[in-house]
């Protein structure tokens, strides 16, 4: 829905009013995994061009003006015909397909009678059903009462009308608001001014951008300020702003609130997945009719009580709280008001996941700008969501079934299939442990036949299953209903990466004692990546850690054209320390024997100054027996250690644990990669050091070794692409805990000999120029006590 501010009108066509009327009814729940989805107009071989008919209608809705656009391929006396071009023939059977395509086909009928002069008593409904992938179609001819397609039409107008007053909101005090809206801190900081510049220039012009943008340069804000002010001038219709973590959308929606202060009239929300907002159980996955929200019929009512609420950035807690009041589904209430937004936050997945991204924004290209923070995440998540994996156990496991359900008998078929084409190619690479369970691992770049039409056949069978259960009047029904979900959910997404599957993956077959397992694993994501972001206009990739950008432009989906911003840090060398104990070695192989030696690193880097420091280890097996070994040597010093899929309370008593220095000492072990390594902020003496045990490179691998094979092939960057540059990452990232602000001050000590190696010193941030290389702990201690003494000279 667009208003046009000259003409007064709100412009909407066939297929949006429908799917806008449809939303705004709870009792509908279309969920964005059953959303139907259309692929470019096609034509039939049955139709020309000279037979379509373009409809145009206006009328007032809750006192509004709209102009409502239809296009039939033909229009007989008392018949009309529409298309609804989809993916494959099986989509029109889907009810969602079924219920938008008629609906369609009453509102455009209702275009042609109420334009006509002509009375009807009766109207033919002709939908064709057109698969774009085999050029097939099917014809539904139904006869409908004219007095019916008209009621129809007046009920549906009533529903989308209510989402004109937001849109005439926006086009006449939101967007100006923002066109010129103020930067909300008085001072902008170094760097800051040339990100904000450059992000505004590739939204603009409709570019992709890859800024690596030191702590402390203010990237969340220097990401959305250009943003918002793009929008304002027309040069895109809604921000997406992407993150990995919840607290990476805490700092985006704290930005969001300090635009408006400043006079920005901004409306945001922040999406989270359903299980995190669901307050009943997610019993919808059972059986929707469980829920109390399903015969509700009031998520337009709650949306627009959200919409006059004028909340500037929505949370999470702001959905609960009006689902609640209106008894509505918390999930299809934000996901309903997100339609009515200007920034739109929410987790990678809602754009990159081929199984729940937003099909309501995605199925096709938008006028978007996508904001993507900490994108060096993307990479490894882009790579599991493309991934796919199944196991014998997985396709066999039918016990709801009953004996004459054509899926049990499928999946014995594919079972037997499955079985006969992995154990040959499995025969010449098992070996027995010393317990004799067998292990192997198989791969190649190709993959067997048998695999495109025995899966294809299975989800299909999976799915119609699924929707003939929907109507079973049994007592298991719904127990049965929650197994095909998730049936179909994994074999949807295997038979997805067979259908993806090219050079950019490798085909693995595994075994593990009886068990069988396929798995088809993307090594390059670039493709990938580069595709989702075509969907919309513009996108701005940024983190602290992109080195080398030529590394992650390469996989995060760009190319030689894309722009690249490097920006230097904004602190001040003398703010930081950084040394490198270059004798200890901490390969997989010695890690036990040096355990003392890393100790004694330790102790010699807390004895200088009093205070929170953390020890950072390549893994959880090692940072516990380091976490041991210090706590046995120096037993009066208080440490804690990052414990394993911690609870979310754990997680906060761990940090709470820092929030200051009371004169004593705290030394935290935790992971490199791990929750407490990145997208945290321990500012002022909340933390002044970390030593960083090993180059944190990933455990090699199977599915590694591939990546590197491929990118050895690819561009003579194998060892650097699946092992170094991931590694480093995690370094950087575990380093950016010390200086957070201006005001910081603390030291970094790396451990390990290879750190020495020319590649390690490449990548290095500008702010580690002055790193010195020490060889003894006593060395060490006399650097640092000369770096705080000289900073309480300072002070």
């Amino acid at each position: 829905m667009r208003y046009s501010e000259t003409d007064d009108v709100l412009l909407i066509d066939v297929r949006e009013a429908v799917m806008t009327a449809r939303r705004g009814m709870s009792s509908y729940m279309i969920t964005d995994s059953e959303e139907p989805e259309f692929s470019h107009y096609a034509l039939p071989d049955d139709y020309s061009e000279s037979d379509k008919v373009n409809l145009s209608l206006k009328v007032t809705a809750d006192s509004l003006d709209f102009l409502i656009t239809a296009e039939a391929l033909k229009i007989n006396e008392n018949e009309i015909h529409i298309i609804a071009s989809i993916p494959t023939l099986k989509d029109h059977k889907k009810k969602e397909v079924i219920k938008q395509v008629r609906g369609e086909a009453f509102i455009t009928a209702a275009l042609y009678i109420n334009s006509s002069n002509k009375q009807y008593k009766t109207f033919k409904l002709i939908c064709v059903y057109y698969a774009t992938d085999t050029k097939d179609s099917v014809i539904v001819e139904e006869e409908v009462s004219s007095t019916k397609i008209l009621d129809f039409f007046k009920k549906c107008t009533q529903k989308f009308a209510k989402s004109g007053k937001p849109e005439i909101e926006r086009v006449k005090f939101r967007l100006p608001s923002m066109k010129n809206i103020k930067f909300p801190y008085g001072k902008i900081r170094q760097g800051q001014d040339e990100f904000i510049r450059t992000a505004y220039r590739a939204i603009a012009k409709g570019s992709r951008l890859y800024a690596t943008a030191p702590t402390g340069t203010g990237k969340t804000i220097s990401a959305l300020f250009p943003a918002l002010r793009a929008l304002g001038n027309g040069k895109c219709d809604k921000v997406f702003y992407l993150t990995p973590k919840e607290t990476t959308a805490v700092a985006a929606e704290e930005c969001i609130e300090k635009l408006c202060e400043v006079g920005g009239k901004i409306r945001a929300i922040t999406l989270v997945a359903k299980e995190k907002l669901c307050r009943r159980g997610h019993v919808c996955k059972e059986n929707i009719r469980l829920c109390k929200t399903f015969s509700n019929n009031k998520l337009s009512e709650a949306t627009m009580a959200l919409f006059d609420a004028d909340i500037c950035s929505v949370t999470p807690h702001d959905i609960s709280d009006f689902a609640s009041k209106y008894e509505v589904c918390p999930y299809e209430l934000s996901l309903s008001y997100s339609e009515l937004c200007d920034v739109i936050i929410c987790d990678f997945n809602y754009l990159f996941d081929p199984q729940v991204y937003i099909r309501r924004f995605f199925s096709s290209n938008g006028n978007y700008a996508f904001l993507v923070d900490e994108a060096h995440n993307l990479i490894e998540r882009a790579r599991e969501m493309y991934s796919a994996e199944i196991t014998l156990s997985d396709i066999l496991n039918t016990e709801l079934l009953s004996d004459a359900s054509v899926l049990k008998k499928l999946s014995i078929e594919a079972g037997a299939i499955f079985k006969r084409t992995l154990i040959p190619l499995l025969k010449d690479e098992v070996r027995k442990d010393k317990d004799g369970i067998v292990h192997g691992a198989y791969h190649s770049h190709n993959l067997p036949n048998e695999f495109y039409v025995i899966f294809e056949k299975l989800f299909a069978v999976a799915e119609e299953e699924l929707y003939t259960n929907f109507a079973a009047k049994d007592e298991e029904k719904d127990a049965r209903i929650a197994y095909l979900r998730d049936y179909l959910f994994k074999t949807k997404k295997f038979y997805s990466a067979i259908c993806r599957f090219d050079d950019s993956f490798q085909f693995f077959a595994f075994i593990d004692g009886e068990e069988l397992k396929a798995k088809l694993f993307c090594l390059d994501t670039g493709n990938i990546i580069n595709s989702r972001l075509d969907i919309g206009k513009s996108a701005v990739l940024f983190s602290a850690t992109l080195s080398p950008i030529s590394y992650y432009r390469a996989v995060l989906g760009g190319d030689r054209t894309s722009d690249v911003l490097e920006l230097d840090s904004p602190f001040a060398k003398e703010q930081l320390y950084v040394s490198i104990m270059n004798n200890i070695t901490t390969r997989f192989s010695e890690r036990e024997h040096s355990l003392l030696a890393i100790c004694k690193v330790i102790a010699a880097t807390l004895s200088a100054k009093r205070g929170n420091y953390m020890i950072f280890s390549p893994s959880f097996a090692y940072s516990e027996a380091l976490y041991n070994a210090f706590k046995r040597k120096y037993p009066k010093i208080k440490i804690i250690y990052q414990k394993p899929n911690m609870t979310k309370s754990e997680r906060e008593e761990f940090l709470n644990e820092f929030s200051s220095s009371n004169g004593s000492y705290l030394v935290a072990f935790c992971v490199m990669g791990g929750i407490y390594s990145e997208g945290i902020d321990f500012s002022g003496d909340k933390l002044i050091g970390a030593v960083i045990v090993g180059i944190g490179m990933p455990t090699i691998s199977f599915e590694r070794e591939a990546i590197s094979a491929y990118y050895q092939e690819k561009s003579e960057s194998g060892v650097e692409y699946a092992y170094l540059y991931p590694g480093m990452n995690r370094v950087l990232q575990a380093a950016g805990r010390v200086i957070r602000t201006e005001n910081d001050r603390g030291v970094i000590v790396l451990i390990d000999d290879r750190f020495n190696d020319p590649i390690y010193k490449k990548i290095m941030p500008s702010l580690w120029s002055d790193v010195e290389f020490i060889s003894t702990p006593q060395d060490l201690k006399e650097r640092i006590d000369n770096f705080w003494f000289e900073i309480d000279n300072e002070t």
